[in-house]
């Protein structure tokens, strides 16, 4: 497989894991706001339903626009940077859906999908991109702590900023 055709697939898999998010997002919400841990509790805390579908699709679209431009130019070591951040942003995903599940010991809005495709792409594109010195090793090093940074503070401001838009069009 081309780096090309690991980059369209990160980004279908994204678009179908946040698919699952978005039809279950009454069920993620409810979870998160009753169950989850305290810090998760208040930063769900007054988002609506419509609002989180909302951030989904809008991030959605852009994970799908980022895979697209890497792919069209597969060779930039830019572009592959990207990808493997992304790549470790969805196992890391991956990987909370898992620890919730089990935590909660039910199903986790993401779950399946998190298994079943977004861990193993996650898995095989860091291991071909390291093993295919996709980007300099010193580069490849600091994708675990960078996709960190992208699930944690930055997702979460991207999600604050969009519910916070959607509520505008959505009239929550």
């Amino acid at each position: 497989m081309t780096r090309q055709t690991f980059y369209f697939l990160i980004g279908l898999v994204f678009a179908l894991h946040n698919s699952e998010e978005a039809i279950a997002a009454p069920r993620m919400l409810s979870m998160m706001q009753a169950r989850g841990p305290a810090l998760l509790r208040a930063f769900y805390a007054g988002i609506e339903v419509s609002e989180l579908r909302v951030s989904l699709f809008v991030l959605t679209v852009l994970g799908l626009f980022l895979a697209l431009l890497a792919a069209r130019n597969e060779s930039s070591t830019s572009g592959a940077y990207t990808m493997l951040v992304f790549a470790a942003v969805i196992g890391l995903n991956a990987l909370m859906h898992i620890v919730l599940a089990v935590t909660f010991r039910t199903y986790m809005p993401g779950l399946i999908t998190a298994i079943a495709l977004t861990l193993p792409l996650s898995l095989l594109v860091l291991a071909r991109g390291f093993r295919e010195r996709w980007v300099p090793t010193r580069a490849y090093w600091s994708v675990i702590p960078a996709a960190v940074v992208v699930h944690g503070p930055l997702l979460a401001g991207f999600i604050i900023g969009t519910t916070r838009i959607a509520r505008v069009f959505v009239g929550s």
